[in-house]
């Protein structure tokens, strides 16, 4: 099943739902959006990608788009990796308003009209943001915690300004935003690159401290490993970039 460019044309906002076996956890989730739905964002659409699930989680999600007219689903063959879901995502959402969260709900869905106001008001990219100052303690594993925290100072230092998470996938864009950004990453390490490329390009980018809560249902799908190398390579990409960056910087002055 795919979505209907011209349904998600008419939702002021999409929100894309990433899915890698998560048959567990989807009737919780369902039952919050669909709350959400009862408290002014009945015309948004939530399209599920089902990245190659192997357990029942397509077909929940089949059962559930045929029951509710504001869910569409579409779906990957094979697992490719959350870079992919959300690119897949991206590629079918016409709204001008574009959300992604994450599908087990350690971010609170009924936090997304906070971050599409900020986005309605001219913010590129709003992102919850774990590692923020004034954002509650995290829950969760604590080496998962511990990477995300620590590639994401690495990235502020780097990039020099004052955002403190770039590992969220809880986030708001705009539509005009997507189709300026191009990113590599087919995994986990998407969603720091898309935020690192947005930057550079001189995106405006606002946080909303969130808490980040355990997960509820499920495994993480995260393999630490895999994201220590991809996270590495995003390293490397960004220092070179930045230093790009600066080498034209100061041409430019000299020449001046």
């Amino acid at each position: 099943m795919t979505a209907d460019p011209v349904r998600s044309a008419d939702a002021p906002v999409t929100v894309i739902v990433p899915c890698y076996n998560e048959e567990a956890g989807l009737p919780a989730l369902l039952s919050r959006l669909a709350m959400m739905r009862t408290n002014g964002t009945q015309s948004w659409k939530f399209l599920f990608v089902d990245d190659g699930s192997s357990d029942g989680t397509f077909a929940a999600l089949l059962r559930a788009a045929n029951d509710e007219p504001w869910i569409e689903v579409v779906r990957h063959h094979e697992n490719l990796g959350l870079g992919a879901a959300v690119r897949t995502g991206f590629a079918h959402a016409r709204s001008p308003i574009v959300c992604t969260i994450d599908s087990d709900c350690t971010y609170p869905p009924e936090m997304l009209p906070e971050l599409t106001a900020l986005a309605e008001q001219g913010a590129e990219i709003v992102t919850a943001s774990a590692w923020h100052p004034e954002s509650a303690a995290a829950e969760g594993s604590k080496l998962r915690l511990q990477l995300s925290r620590m590639v994401s100072g690495i990235y502020k230092l780097l990039i020099g300004q004052d955002v403190y998470t770039f590992t969220c996938l809880f986030r708001a864009y705009r539509s005009d935003a997507i189709q300026r950004i191009r990113f590599r990453s087919n995994g986990f390490a998407a969603v720091a690159e898309i935020m690192l490329r947005a930057m550079l390009s001189g995106f405006t980018v606002k946080e909303v401290p969130m808490r980040l809560e355990s997960r509820q249902f499920g495994e993480s799908k995260l393999k630490v490993g895999d994201a220590i190398v991809a996270h590495m390579r995003l390293l490397i990409m960004t220092a070179l970039m930045v230093g790009a960056r600066q080498a034209r910087s100061m041409g430019t002055r000299l020449l001046g």
